[in-house]
């Protein structure tokens, strides 16, 4: 009846439709316990799960920034095993701990904490007797990219601290393979240090899938009065997820866009010079503007004079992300579906990859004075031929043309004498 309430009981659930949000945090570092990877959307959700910040306070710090900074869903994959070797323990002071919390930790670790009668005698069993192990052994690092598989879906990748070029590197890997872009921060240090990270970085194979950040940015402590340094990805991490509820993937979180609401101040200043070295290094710098922190610089790591030159826009890496999960979305629907005589599947794949498209268009993140211009999906004859579809097959070519940001803006002022008119 209508109007009225219907409710259908089904056997099986539909399926699932995969992820595509880009504003999603991939954050790599060690915690004090918790799983190996875990989906967290609050920093009491992720002290709930991975523990408090003493300890490993670098991913508790990069967390909370990313949720202060308006981050809302953040993956949590650890350096550090779940369950630590006997005798091992992390770089934290345990005997600031409670005894319920020591209980949690021997627990986790395959003791029986009713084994030892005295806290005393606990803290012996937890305390090391070989070296503490290291925060972020690229090994670690490694194991946690391993662990968040393209099934996560797309968004922003970044270490809790700061970068290797050997890390950094696994993260534009990892970017590739599934389908994300990558936030590096490397360590702090002058212009020339930086510029030659950057520089390292734009000759990696996977350069485009990721941006260089600095410097670290100084946030305000959790203890009033004093203050922490966090590495800029982090922030740039939360800034991107609370634009993308507002905007576009291939808008810029720079300048106006990329005001930070939580840091207080950065770790280094550079001269004008420093700085426009510092951006054709591939390096995008954080700096304060009218008294507020702010990204300003949005390049990708894609060397602007080689090949990937068409790559030098952070934007468009994170549209392409955005484009092929949504296209690798509709394609799934389409698997085992038949390709019949009239084309018709053909022609609805192609009408479901246009619609895919024209939001981007009407957003303008793709460039033409009409759709037409601004991009192109070919399902046609010379694609789909008699041969591959006799052999199973579905293809469609996607063209876009992504629109660029503006880098510099030039104004100029032209004065007129009190004798003569303005021109009209």
């Amino acid at each position: 009846m209508r109007p009225g309430v219907e409710v259908i009981s089904r056997a099986q659930p539909l399926p699932r439709s995969a992820p595509t949000d880009t504003g999603v945090g991939f954050l790599i570092g060690a915690t004090l316990e918790g799983p190996d990877v875990k989906l967290v959307h609050s920093l009491t959700e992720y002290e709930a799960t991975f523990g408090a910040r003493p300890g490993f306070i670098e991913t508790y710090d990069s967390a909370d920034v990313y949720f202060r900074e308006g981050g809302s869903r953040l993956y949590v994959s650890r350096t550090n095993p779940a369950v630590l070797p006997l005798g091992v323990t992390p770089s934290s002071d345990l005997e600031s701990r409670t005894r319920a919390e020591l209980d949690k930790i021997a627990t986790d670790r395959g003791l029986d904490p009713a084994d030892y009668a005295t806290k005393s005698d606990l803290l012996v069993a937890l305390t090391p007797q070989t070296a503490v192990m290291p925060m972020a052994a690229t090994p670690g690092v490694q194991a946690a990219l391993d662990r968040l598989t393209k099934d996560y879906g797309p968004g922003q990748v970044f270490l809790s601290v700061a970068g290797s070029i050997e890390d950094n590197a696994a993260l534009l890997a990892h970017a590739r393979v599934a389908n994300r872009v990558a936030l590096l921060s490397t360590a702090d240090g002058d212009a020339a240090t930086l510029i030659a990270a950057g520089e390292a970085l734009q000759t990696t194979a996977d350069a485009r899938y990721g941006a260089l950040f600095a410097p670290s940015a100084i946030v305000p402590g959790v203890v009033q009065g004093t203050t922490r340094t966090v590495p800029y990805a982090a922030l740039e991490a939360g800034i991107i997820s609370r634009n993308d509820v507002a905007y576009n993937p291939n808008q810029a979180a720079a300048g106006w866009w990329g005001q930070s609401t939580f840091a207080l101040d950065l770790a280094a200043r550079y001269t004008d010079l420093e700085y426009q070295d510092l951006n054709e290094a591939s390096v995008d710098m954080a700096r304060v503007i009218y008294d507020g922190v702010r990204t300003y610089g949005y390049r990708g790591l894609a060397d602007p004079t080689g090949g990937q030159a068409m790559w030098k826009s952070f934007g468009h890496a994170r549209l392409n992300m955005a484009i092929v999960a949504q296209a690798e979305a509709i394609a799934e629907h389409y698997v085992f579906s038949q390709l019949d005589g009239k084309r018709q599947t053909i022609a609805s794949f192609g009408s479901d990859l246009r619609a895919m498209l024209v939001p981007y268009y009407d957003a303008g993140a793709l460039y033409g004075e009409t759709a037409d211009e601004a991009f192109w999906v070919d399902v046609g004859y010379t694609v789909n031929t008699d041969e591959t579809i006799a052999n199973g097959e579905l293809h469609a070519v996607i063209e876009v043309r992504m629109s660029e940001f503006a880098e510099l803006v030039v104004i100029e002022i032209v004065k007129v004498a009190t004798t003569e008119a303005i021109a009209a």
